[in-house]
């Protein structure tokens, strides 16, 4: 398949897109990357796929020519969050809850004066998300939780042990 972007002409098919993927681990789900094409029951981000067979340096492209070039070359393309389901999030590193195969971190979901629904993870600090509704803002903490964690193993920061949390309303 032969494309232009940026002004640069291009030319992948689908076995140097195979090739380049037994090269290389698939990045870690986080924020940054919504869809992913399963090679050898491995789940690789769309642009981490393109960028590593396209071998010319400097390579400006986004996620929806990664998405078309890809769906030309006959790949399924998926998305990470489908049915609820977790990409690639890793295990947990703290004993038996390293059995799970996802983490469970407990949201708020609060409207605000404009409406949106703001969606927070008290256990990770800063981690913040909204929504016009709270599906959305549900779905969207999620992702943002992704991203989180995958930073946190990126950096070799532990993550914080899951706890149970009590709620309880005050009067004032």
């Amino acid at each position: 398949m032969r494309f232009t972007i940026g002004g640069q002409d291009y030319e992948l098919d689908r076995d140097q897109v195979l090739k380049a993927a037994t090269g290389i681990v698939p990045t870690s789900p986080d924020a940054r990357y919504k869809y992913f094409v399963v090679i050898n029951g491995r789940r690789y981000p769309i642009k981490q796929l393109v960028r590593s067979a396209l071998t010319r340096p400097h390579m400006h492209f986004t996620a929806g020519y990664a998405y078309h070039i890809l769906e030309k070359l006959g790949f399924e393309i998926h998305s990470f969050g489908e049915d609820g389901d977790a990409g690639q999030l890793p295990h947990h590193p703290a004993g038996d809850a390293g059995a799970q195969d996802s983490l469970k971190f407990v949201i708020t979901l609060e409207r605000d004066g404009d409406g949106f629904v703001i969606a927070s993870c008290p256990a990770l600090p800063g981690c913040h998300s909204q929504g016009r509704t709270s599906d959305e803002a549900v779905s969207n903490i999620r992702e943002a939780i992704r991203g989180y964690i995958a930073s946190m193993l990126t950096h070799g920061e532990p993550i914080p042990a899951i706890t149970e949390v009590q709620e309880i309303e005050v009067a004032v």
